[in-house]
């Protein structure tokens, strides 16, 4: 009897050294970020510069701070998401017409194909991508679109959310 106890008592002592090895026990330092928000996590600086892929040119990419010195506009307009919810709102920010312009895209094309941050893409036909109410936004209502959308959107006025792409990483140009 004594044998087993002794026994168990250097497998108890093993197991016990085991744990303190691998830190079993010891309390795990907290996060300053939640699981979602780990995965965002430098999203916003990766959306400050898109690239832009036109088979005519070379145009690398577009400053998204330098996009705000281009005329700005204001789209009245509803965002009717996939789940039926509709959201009126006031969007300001640049035309993508001007910005395509502004980037010595040449027109006419087939279609722009916008991708997000997280893989999301919409295809835009020529007609959508240089009318007025499309634009890329940088605010809503008069205040900034929040960072997790931003730091611009594309805003296709009277289409549906689908085509409203935030944290635009890349525009290419179909020809």
């Amino acid at each position: 009897m004594s044998r087993i106890a002794a026994s168990l008592a250097v497998l108890l002592a093993g197991c016990c050294l085991a744990a303190a090895l691998c830190g079993c026990g010891q309390e795990e330092k907290a996060s300053p970020f939640l699981e979602s928000e780990r995965r965002i996590e430098g999203m916003y600086e990766e959306c400050m510069t898109i690239e832009i892929d036109d088979p005519t040119g070379e145009l690398p990419e577009v400053d998204t701070e330098e996009i705000k010195s281009l005329p700005k506009v204001d789209v009245d307009t509803v965002l009717v998401r996939s789940n039926g919810m509709a959201k009126q709102g006031v969007w300001s920010g640049v035309r993508l017409g001007d910005v395509l312009r502004h980037q010595g895209v040449e027109e006419p094309f087939v279609e722009i194909r916008l991708e997000a941050w997280d893989g999301y893409v919409a295809k835009i036909p020529y007609e959508m991508a240089m009318r007025p109410d499309t634009i890329l936004a940088w605010e809503e209502d008069g205040a900034p679109i929040p960072e997790e959308q931003g730091p611009v959107r594309l805003v296709v006025g009277s289409e549906d959310g689908f085509y409203w792409v935030h944290r635009i990483t890349r525009m290419e140009i179909a020809r």
